[in-house]
């Protein structure tokens, strides 16, 4: 790796750290952070992110996770944020939503579970960048968020409240403006909530043009009702979303519909012998893409005008009980979850069809059992059990659409293939983790944690019977291929957390390592696709490994000034053919010089990435440049309920582009096919909300 001084300009020399903001009471800060537990990045602890004012200028949930430690946004498009953490993304995260496992109606997961989450103030993100119990859940092998809204709120006594919180903003980068809602009435042991949310954006404009495609509208509408019981509430929520044009530039095709319904019931429950809460829910998504609605050349050439509508329906159920013995605490549960998934092409020009998925199914079921203990004021541990049982299935496919010979027969071929083979499968996952911490003094913590963890082929790397561009959010331009001898996948990571407190300063680091064996990549095969490049299909190699390590610190100048500062690096191996893992996010972080007095507050922030030169060969990746760019943030609380908030992002108005921000695709503007999609050049925003 190259010195950061030869990469960077003096701007970003100055700004070598990632930002974490502190949680207050009013007035809300730009970007609240409450942490539970001592630490922000160790291997075991949780951080929770308070949702501040960042929804209102950000229409996708996912970028609200930008200055979580360990995680980073693989983005397709404006409205496809694809959460990695520490090198994994998509299916080896595990992603909750509001309690929900969302399976995407895409292949390309143009629509990740993040696409489904409605951001509100007040809602809570929690992370595990390091290792997560096992009650958080099994079918993975990354870290895991979860991303809830709050419980309900209920008067005091019999008395009735009222209170509200509308919000409103402008984004000049895409012309955007978000309107939000919720408001809540509750009496006695009653409490209903409406939250709602409207946005839309014309196309991005960079440093020097526009990105074309890359507008979108989504509105999102949930309704609450709960009840208050002796000891906890039991709630009933449903819910609608819609998007409509949300251009995806770094795929072959644009999501031109997708409307999502949802309904759970809550409950939680505190006795005098534990605490219980279960979750029940359904989300059905019905997902519409196409290759010529918003690209600017109308039909694509040679009748290859495609449609391709799918749909993806969720359905789990999760009951967990906490069993606190003084200074012990034992959580067992059990949760299942259940996935019914079809998608298929159609051409414009004949009407002819493809299943690219017909009938898929996919279920989990999993138990589990977590102790915690306090052996003395120094010693903690920590360690769980849990196993899954995975299935799936999927029915014959049928295909209309052949090319001409020779290509035919070998579509014809695979399509026989695969409907004579035995499509029904059982995977047994086993996952465990255990952490030690030791405080050696009120100042220090030492923590050290290891699991074992699995995940079963997905739908897409298990089913997808023919060569397709379907790669479930990698958009390497590539054709994939599915594979019905998939293994599980088995990772045994290490992380080690170290931090050091003082009198208004902290400092920490955590290094980890990860090791995966039947890793599942796309290999190359002497099959060649329609651009003469090898087919890659979805096969388990020996073994990858992903390291690396993340570093925070925080220094408070004075009574008002303060620096909060972090940086995360890793880096993902082909350990069977020495090539680099793909799409993985560089070193990089940010710095944030705050300033907050009585109502006002201010943050200077400095975002950097190093460049990155460690890509994937087989996957035909480019290296990126690195970066560094400034924003400033002003805000200003008026009597209590109402806040402004005026910024400047990329003040020097530079033009770079984020590693995972995927290639253009599409033809006819500003942007070459081929080229990385630019992220925003200088643009300023504001925001008004009001709390009654």
């Amino acid at each position: 790796m190259k010195p950061i001084y030869h990469q960077f300009s003096s701007t970003t020399l100055a700004c070598f750290l990632t930002t974490f903001s502190h949680a207050q009471q009013q007035p809300q800060l730009l970007d609240p952070l409450i942490v539970e537990g001592r630490s922000v990045i160790q291997p075991w602890s949780l951080s929770e992110t308070i949702v501040g004012s960042d929804h209102l200028r950000n229409a996708d949930a996912a970028a609200l996770i930008r200055k979580l430690p360990g995680a980073a946004v693989v983005r397709n498009g404006p409205q496809t944020g694809i959460v990695q953490i520490r090198g994994l993304s998509g299916d080896r995260v595990a992603v909750r939503v509001d309690g929900m496992t969302i399976t995407p109606a895409c292949p390309n997961h143009m629509d990740p579970p993040l696409h489904y989450a409605a951001a509100g103030t007040g809602d809570l993100i929690g992370l595990y960048a390091g290792i997560s119990p096992v009650s958080v859940g099994g079918d993975y092998i990354g870290g895991s968020l979860s991303f809830d809204r709050p419980d309900p709120v209920f008067p005091d006594g019999a008395a009735s409240l009222f209170r509200g919180k509308l919000g409103a903003s402008f984004t000049g980068s895409q012309d955007a403006a978000m309107a939000t809602a919720d408001l809540v009435f509750a009496q006695g042991d009653t409490s209903f909530q409406y939250r709602g949310s409207a946005a839309t954006a014309d196309d991005l404009r960079y440093a020097g043009g526009k990105v074309a495609d890359s507008g979108y509208d989504t509105t999102h509408q949930e309704l609450i009702g709960a009840w208050r019981t002796k000891g906890g509430y039991i709630s009933v929520d449903a819910g609608f979303s819609a998007t409509r044009d949300a251009g995806t530039p770094a795929l072959p095709m644009d999501m031109i519909k997708d409307d999502a319904w949802k309904f759970g019931l809550t409950q939680q429950e505190k006795f005098e012998w534990g605490t219980l809460e279960s979750r029940l829910y359904v989300h059905d998504i019905d997902h519409m893409m196409d290759n010529y609605s918003l690209r600017q050349t109308p039909i694509p050439p040679a009748g290859m005008a495609m449609e391709a509508p799918s749909s993806s329906r969720d359905y789990g159920w999760r009951s967990d009980v906490l069993l606190p013995r003084g200074e012990t605490k034992l959580r067992v549960g059990i949760d299942l979850h259940g996935n019914e998934f079809d998608a298929e092409q159609i051409a414009i020009a004949t009407g002819m069809k493809r299943d690219t998925f017909n009938d898929n199914e996919r279920s989990r079921i999993g138990t589990y059992i977590d102790w915690e203990q306090d052996w003395t004021d120094q010693w903690t541990t920590r360690i769980g059990l849990r196993g899954d049982v995975v299935s799936s299935d999927a029915d014959p496919v049928s295909n209309q659409i052949l090319p001409p010979p020779p290509a035919q027969a070998m579509i014809l071929a695979d399509q026989n293939a695969f409907n004579a083979a035995d499509r029904s499968f059982t995977d047994v996952l086993p996952a465990a983790a255990a952490a030690v911490s030791f405080d050696p003094d009120e100042s220090s913590t030492i923590e050290l944690a290891l699991a074992l963890n699995s995940r079963a082929p997905s739908l897409v790397e298990r089913y997808l019977w023919t060569p397709l561009n379907a790669s479930a959010g990698l958009a390497d331009g590539r054709t994939y291929l599915g594979n019905l001898d998939l293994d599980p996948e088995i990772s045994f990571r290490v992380g080690l957390g170290l931090e050091k407190r003082g009198e208004g300063w902290s400092a920490e680091v955590t290094p980890f390592y990860q090791s995966v064996n039947d890793y599942i990549q796309g290999m190359p095969l002497a099959r060649l696709d329609a651009a003469k490049q090898p087919v890659l299909q979805y096969q388990n190699i020996e073994r990858a490994e992903l390291y690396g390590l993340e570093l925070a610190g925080s220094y408070a100048i004075s009574s008002d000034f303060s620096i909060d500062s972090s940086i995360s690096y890793v880096r993902g191996r082909n350990k069977e053919t020495g090539d680099e893992l793909y799409r993985i996010a560089p070193l990089r972080g940010i710095v944030d010089l705050a300033y907050r007095h009585e109502t006002w507050e201010s943050h200077l922030e400095c975002v950097w990435a190093d460049d990155q030169n460690h890509v994937s060969d087989i996957q035909g990746e480019t290296p990126s440049p690195g970066y560094g760019i400034l924003n400033l943030r002003l805000a200003k609380v008026f009597a209590k309920i109402l806040r402004v908030e005026v910024g400047v992002e990329n003040l020097l108005d530079k033009r770079y582009a984020d590693h995972l921000g995927g290639v253009n695709r599409v033809s006819g503007g500003d942007l070459a096919v081929g080229e990385r999609i630019p992220s925003a050049g200088r643009f300023a925003y504001g925001s008004v909300s009001w709390e009654f």
